[in-house]
Formats: structure tokens, C-alpha cells, sequence
């Protein structure tokens, strides 16, 4: 059972308040899984059964409730583009990243030659990158890579200046993922490639949970934000730099604006779920004040303190302890880790967790480049703890002394 008892993180998130909102905390086990499982809060719960007792049916009907679902399209763009700073309009919805993905590698590789390069990196998720590798090789295009420094886990922007030229046609950058716990320079190569007049896509990864996100600052011009990574449902967009989906038009049939560049059917069982956990997002620190945007700043920002905080105990305790090794250097931005025990498999680690009552991740990562590039994937792939803003200090004690009784083989 997990104890807290007026835990008041830095930044001003009211630890036990926050815990109050997910339902599953109450099962006593500690939830230290991070954006690979993310807990849905309360208010997300309710949003999507709200919903389903509507009865929705897919926007683009004179039914009353076909309206009803096209005035949720509208809130969840809202909710995203609050989220990235942008602009609604420019807000395109699907039911994961890597099927927006799929669609706008189609619409942006249709004029691609013979001898066009895109650039993608060993940190991107694999799920960002199989849409463009899969295009790149139907259109001979060739595919170079930014590398991960090993020790620290960055990804340096230095290296950008040879790998991005002329024929440069895409730039992929992903933001934070759940291994290293880095966030690369997206601005410094964002303007490499603008140079050269490549396209800047940005995966904005686990970002969202812990770092107020702003595309015109990331100079990105197309930004991807999946809504399970922050707390909600099956839900993706991806959000375009003012402009772009202007210049993509001509490519595409259908309704005007960002609905052209849309799958259907849309998942509109879940948007409602999507914009509660924005709105759960702006509402973390009790006393943010001001728009929706200007609360999700002040509380992401103080979510992002409270569970650094935390992480720098976490990765003081993980690197003391015999036969663990982190991937990455100690001091990261963000409170995401992935670590081996040596001689044990990671489903030996996450089984002997569990009977514990301490959950993390152990399955697949879908960061198969990373992995390979740190050699984790000879051990069959790596341990993933991610800190969130309903984190308690106790659940860190837990851990670290479960792996301390566990030791390595």
C-alpha cells in the first residue's frame, strides 16, 4: 500500500490531491509503468462513457447526433492545439501517431526523386519511423541517421550539419522518448533543415506529460502528440505549422481545412476522453490561473519539477545498486529511465516486480534502433520506469529496495 500524506511536490502539485483523481491508485500497487501505461484519470473515464451513452455517430451528417460529434472534433482541436500552442485549424485528428504518420508520408514523398534523402535518428520511436522508411525505400530515396551518443543519451545537433543537404526532403526529430530521458536541440536542427528547405516532423513523444510544448519555439512543421502518453485514450494529432496544410491542399480531396487530411472513420468515442486529459493536464496545480493554455504552462511546468525531483533520487538509487546499468547519463530533463540487471531478462524483472506490487514496463519498447545502438536488445530489451505527476516519494523507496532484495544473477 502506498502511503501519502500531504506530499507537496515542487512546483506546487499537491501529491495527494493528484492521486485522488486516478482510480487505479487505489488497487495499492505502484504505477511506475510512465507513458508506456499511462493511468487515466477520472474526469477521462467519464468523458468517454458520457459519450457512449450519447450514442455517436461520425460527423458529417444533418443528424443531431452527427453534430454532436462534429462539436467534439472542434473541442479536441482546440485541446491539441492548446496543448502545442498552435492553431486549431491546423489540428489534424487519428487514432495513432503512426497512422497520421502514414498519411502525410503519402501526401509529402508524392513529388520525391531518385537520390532525395530524408534524415531520421536511432533515437525516433518506431512507429514515427516505419512510415518513412517504408517510403524511402519504394522511392529509392536514401535514409541517413543521426546518432545517439551512448554515454550521455543525447542526440547532438552538431552532427546535422553534414548529415542534412540539399536533397534533403524530411527531417525527423523525436522530442523525448521513454529510454534516455533526453530532449535534443529541435530548434538548432529545425533550422539546419529550414536552411535547406526540408520539412521538420517531430514526434513530440512523452514529452507532453512533463515539458509545456510550443511548435512555433520547436520551429517544427508538423508536430505528433498521442493522447495515451499523457493520461489519455487511443487518440493522436498531429499538428501543422500555420500555413502547411494550405500548401498540401492541392494533394488531397475532400473538405476543406484539416479535415481533408483525415482517415475516417474517426474515433469519436474517445475525443471527448482526449480533451479531458488536456484539461486534466492544465488542471494539475490547483492554483494555475488564466486560459486553458496559460494553466497547461504553469501546471505541466510544475508536474515536470515535482517528478524530476523524484527521478534524481530514483537514479541515484538505481546506479548504487550491483548489476543494474542505466542507459544514458544521471542528469536528464526528463524522469524517464531504462535499465538491465545483469542476468536477468527484463520479463524476470518485471514478473519478480509485480508479485511485489510495483508495475513497470518489460515488454516491447518499439524503440528497436536505440536498443540495438546500446546493445540492449542482446539482452532482450531493457527494464522502462516513467515517473508522473501522481509519482509518490514511497513508490520510489519501493522500488529501489524490491530491486535491492532482487540483485543481479
Amino acid at each position: 500500500m502506498v502511503h501519502v500524506v500531504s506530499e507537496i511536490g515542487r512546483g506546487g502539485i499537491d501529491v495527494a490531491r493528484v492521486r485522488g483523481l486516478y482510480p487505479t491508485l487505489a488497487t495499492g500497487t505502484a504505477q511506475l509503468d510512465g507513458a508506456f501505461a499511462a493511468l487515466h484519470p477520472e474526469s477521462v473515464i467519464r468523458a468517454i462513457i458520457s459519450t457512449l451513452r450519447s450514442a455517436p455517430a461520425q460527423p458529417g451528417s444533418r443528424s443531431s447526433r452527427s453534430q454532436q460529434s462534429a462539436t467534439r472534433v472542434l473541442r479536441t482541436r482546440r485541446a491539441a492545439a492548446d496543448l502545442v500552442q498552435g492553431r486549431a485549424e491546423d489540428v489534424v485528428l487519428g487514432d495513432s501517431t503512426q497512422s497520421l504518420l502514414l498519411r502525410f508520408t503519402t501526401l509529402l514523398s508524392s513529388d520525391w526523386q531518385l537520390g532525395d534523402e530524408i534524415v531520421l535518428s536511432r533515437l525516433d520511436a518506431d512507429l514515427a519511423m516505419r512510415p518513412w522508411l517504408r517510403v524511402a525505400r519504394g522511392r529509392g530515396v536514401i535514409v541517413r541517421w543521426a546518432e545517439v551518443d551512448l554515454e550521455s543519451g543525447e542526440l547532438p545537433a552538431w552532427q546535422y550539419e553534414k548529415l542534412i543537404s540539399r536533397r534533403t526532403r524530411i527531417v525527423t526529430v523525436s522530442l523525448a522518448n521513454a529510454a534516455t530521458g533526453m530532449v535534443p536541440d529541435v530548434r538548432a536542427i529545425a533550422d539546419l533543415a529550414h536552411r535547406h528547405d526540408a520539412l521538420v516532423v517531430v514526434d513530440a513523444g512523452v514529452a507532453p506529460a512533463y515539458l509545456p510544448l510550443d511548435i512555433e519555439e520547436l520551429g517544427a512543421d508538423l508536430l505528433a502528440v498521442a493522447g495515451p502518453a499523457f493520461g489519455g485514450p487511443t487518440v493522436a494529432a498531429i499538428v501543422a505549422r500555420p500555413g502547411l496544410l494550405d500548401e498540401l491542399n492541392d494533394a488531397v480531396e475532400g473538405p476543406p481545412g484539416a479535415q481533408r487530411f483525415e482517415v475516417p472513420p474517426l474515433p469519436i468515442e474517445l475525443l471527448d476522453g482526449f480533451t479531458a486529459a488536456v484539461d486534466h493536464l492544465a488542471d494539475l496545480d490547483e492554483n494555475a490561473v488564466g486560459t486553458r493554455r496559460e494553466r497547461l504552462v504553469t501546471s505541466v511546468g510544475a508536474a515536470g519539477d515535482h517528478t524530476r525531483s523524484l527521478y534524481r533520487r530514483l537514479d541515484r538509487g538505481l546506479r548504487a545498486l550491483p548489476g543494474i546499468t542505466v542507459l544514458g547519463a544521471p542528469d536528464r530533463p526528463l524522469p524517464v529511465a531504462a535499465f538491465t540487471v545483469a542476468g536477468r531478462s527484463p520479463d524476470d524483472v518485471g514478473a519478480f516486480l509485480h508479485r511485489r506490487n510495483i508495475s513497470v514496463w518489460s515488454g516491447p519498447s518499439g524503440m528497436s534502433e536505440l536498443l540495438r545502438a546500446f546493445g540492449a536488445d542482446e539482452l532482450g530489451g531493457a527494464v522502462f520506469v516513467g515517473l508522473m505527476p501522481h509519482t509518490a516519494a514511497s513508490e520510489i523507496r519501493q522500488l529501489l529496495d524490491a530491486l535491492r532484495a532482487l540483485g543481479p544473477r
